[in-house]
């Protein structure tokens, strides 16, 4: 059940994701950037963070992978911002980029811990 659980919010995660970065692409939400990246991006995050948390002791490859995907998604999202950034203009919000690409490696670094410790508890 817990597994499920989690496979559930990652799924949600990767929605809010995917749905952050076509609006980014289009604009079709009447969102400003910080409002967007707060409440899609944030919520991807700590949906994230919460799933694994609750699947810790649960062996679940699923899991793992929708935490790397995740991870993966923020990190090549904010890697695209800045190199397509031809004017400068992210170069203010560097601090921003870098911190939105923090929180990505955190999800995989979570993926790798979440093989780590299945592994451990089932050996």
């Amino acid at each position: 059940m817990k597994t499920r659980i989690s496979i559930i919010l990652l799924f949600v995660s990767l929605a809010l994701l995917m749905i952050y970065a076509a609006d980014v692409q289009s604009g079709f939400l009447p969102l400003s950037p910080s409002v967007r990246g707060g409440g899609l991006g944030g919520s991807a995050v700590i949906l994230s963070i919460i799933a694994f948390a609750i699947s810790l002791k649960e062996r679940s490859s699923i899991v793992v992978i929708l935490l790397l995907i995740n991870g993966g998604l923020i990190v090549g999202g904010m890697v695209a911002v800045y190199s397509q950034d031809s004017q400068g203009t992210t170069k203010g919000h560097l601090q921003t980029i870098v911190g939105t690409m923090a929180l990505g490696i955190l999800l995989i670094v979570l993926g790798i811990v979440k093989i780590v410790i299945t592994r451990r508890h089932i050996v």
